[in-house]
């Protein structure tokens, strides 16, 4: 039996509310805003949008007030699977609904974003949102974690400066690099340790990763333009894996 949840139908779920994390309302923001602009519409004329998060499994509603004995709202629900005739909402009446971040979005000011942990920090940076202002976990809020902060970002973003680490085998190296990086990161820092333990530590992830298959691919490519795009870096693993590959060309000639 489908129910109604702020204005839309839903069927075969059941929702448990959670707290609106900044993500979710910058997902309502662009929503709201493509509908002005699809719509060519002001902002009072949204009275209802929903955006779904599938990394976190979300659903969040914007509702504007339908009455006078209404407000507007901002709610988010964890959303799982179940048989039709057994959908409910599981609501949460201490959970704030205001909109007020939704306004300070429209009135051109970011949201401030606090991850839980170095992975959280480096997801949020990867897919850089215009809308928040990513701050420091924690466990990176002193001078050396800015500084490993940066070296981290600094392999993230050289990642996507080549087509290389989009195949399979690429995914499969800067997993691997990344989680390595994050785990000496997360050692260093617990024996207060410097950047430049760091950055040693970085080499000795990198060496107990296989490199052949990434280095080979490298090399299959046989396109020039790779290495240009790549390189120099500012990135130990690219430079790492191109080294290799440019090692392999030597012996086989």
């Amino acid at each position: 039996m489908a129910i109604r949840l702020h204005g839309f139908l839903n069927s075969s779920k059941r929702y448990f509310q959670v707290e609106s994390q900044p993500h979710h309302i910058t997902g309502i923001f662009k929503k709201i805003m493509h509908s002005q602009s699809l719509h060519s519409c002001e902002f009072t004329d949204v009275h209802r949008v929903y955006y779904e998060d599938e990394a976190d499994g979300t659903i969040t509603f914007y509702q504007a007030n339908q009455d006078n004995n209404s407000q507007p709202g901002i709610w988010t629900y964890l959303v799982y699977e179940c048989l039709e005739s057994e959908e409910k909402v599981f609501s949460d009446a201490v959970i704030d609904t205001n909109i007020s971040p939704l306004l300070a979005l429209l009135a051109g000011q970011k949201l401030p974003q606090v991850p839980v942990n170095i992975c959280e920090y480096l997801n949020y940076k990867n897919y850089e949102c215009e809308y928040l202002d990513v701050q420091l976990p924690s466990e990176l809020n002193n001078q050396t974690g800015r500084e490993i902060a940066h070296l981290l970002l600094d392999e993230m973003k050289a990642f996507k400066t080549s087509a290389i680490f989009t195949e399979d085998v690429g995914k499969k190296y800067q997993k691997a690099v990344l989680e390595g990086f994050i785990q000496a990161a997360r050692e260093i820092l617990a024996k207060n340790g410097t950047a430049k333990d760091f950055e040693t530590a970085q080499y000795d992830v990198l060496n107990k990763i296989p490199i052949d298959d990434v280095a080979n691919l490298i090399i299959a490519y046989n396109d020039y333009r790779i290495w240009q795009a790549a390189l120099p870096s500012k990135s130990k693993a690219v430079e790492f894996a191109f080294k290799t590959a440019l090692n392999l060309i030597c012996q086989i000639k």
